[in-house]
C-alpha cells in the first residue's frame, strides 16, 4: 500500500511537471513581445523549481520502497527534468537553439514518466 501511494503521487508530481512544460508553447503562441515572453518564462522557470522538490522527494521514497526498476525509472524522471529545467534557464539566456533543447528534454521526460508508469504497474502487479 505505502509503494502504490508513492507511486501515485510520484505520478502526479511528474504530471504536474509536465503540465508546466507544456505552458512553454503558451508563451510564444500568447505573447510576441520578446520582453513580455522573458517575464512569462521566468516565472514558468520559477513554476518548475517549486514543482521539482516535491517530485524529488516523491522520487526518494519511491527509492526507499524499490523494487530496483522501478527506482531507475523514478531517477531517470528526476533527471529528464533537470534537463528539460535546465534548458527553459538555457532559453532564458538567449541561448541560439535553447528551444530545441527544451522540446527535446520535454519529450525525454514524457518518454520516462510512461517508461516510470510501465514499471509501477508491473511492480504492483506482481511485487517484489
Amino acid at each position: 500500500e505505502i509503494r502504490r501511494t508513492a507511486y501515485l503521487e510520484f505520478i502526479e508530481q511528474a504530471h504536474i511537471t509536465g503540465e508546466l512544460h507544456y505552458r512553454l508553447g503558451d508563451v510564444y503562441a500568447q505573447l510576441t513581445d520578446p520582453d513580455d515572453q522573458l517575464v512569462r518564462i521566468q516565472q514558468l522557470r520559477a513554476d518548475l523549481r517549486n514543482a521539482f522538490d516535491p517530485l524529488m522527494r516523491c522520487a526518494r521514497v519511491i527509492v526507499l520502497e524499490g523494487p530496483a526498476t522501478v527506482t531507475e525509472a523514478a531517477e531517470a524522471v528526476g533527471q529528464a527534468a533537470s534537463d528539460a529545467n535546465t534548458a527553459l534557464w538555457m532559453i532564458s539566456q538567449g541561448e541560439i537553439g535553447a528551444r530545441e533543447r527544451f522540446d527535446e528534454a520535454n519529450l525525454i521526460f514524457r518518454s520516462q514518466v510512461e517508461r516510470f508508469i510501465e514499471s509501477a504497474r508491473t511492480a504492483t502487479v506482481s511485487p517484489s
